[in-house]
Parts: structure tokens; sequence; C-alpha cells
């Protein structure tokens, strides 16, 4: 099976847990991968009151995440061997 690499500029649909009962969906333009303490996160830029916005979302509270065949690359396995911000 190919790995399949979400890429920046792709906009992308996040669902992840919170502190509510109901989960939090996010919509936004992936800008990156970042660090939050000693998880990782992706990054995303939101709209949000007219403004522009980073949002952080660690990967350990991502439930799934929704996209269209246009907003990814697929890759032999081969290709990137060291990567890790890969989502099989």
């Amino acid at each position: 099976m190919d790995m399949i690499e979400i890429k920046k500029g792709g906009v992308y649909t996040v669902v992840s847990s919170s502190g509510d009962d109901k989960p939090m969906i996010t919509e936004g333009e992936y800008v990156g991968y970042a660090i939050l303490g000693e998880e990782g996160s992706l990054v995303l830029r939101v709209s949000s009151e007219g403004k522009s916005k980073l949002r952080l979302i660690p990967v350990g509270t991502i439930s799934y995440i929704e996209f269209d065949e246009e907003n990814i690359v697929s890759k032999n396995k081969e290709d990137d061997k060291g990567k890790t911000t890969y989502f099989n």
C-alpha cells in the first residue's frame, strides 16, 4: 500500500476530542507539523471572527481526518523511510 501524505495548502476537516462531551470539528488549511510539549501536532490555518488564526491539534486527540483525493500525495513506502508525518 502506498503511504498517504497530507499536503501543505490542502483543506482538511479534523475531528478531535475536546474538553466537552462533543468532539471538536476543525476545517482549515494544513500549514505544517509542530511539537506541542512532547507530542506532535497538526497546524491548521482557520478563520475565526474574520481573522486568520493558527490552530495546533495534538495528534493524540485526533479521531479522524476527512479530505478529498486532490488534497493528498501518494508516495511509495520506499521513497521516504525516515519521515514520521505520514498517515497509513
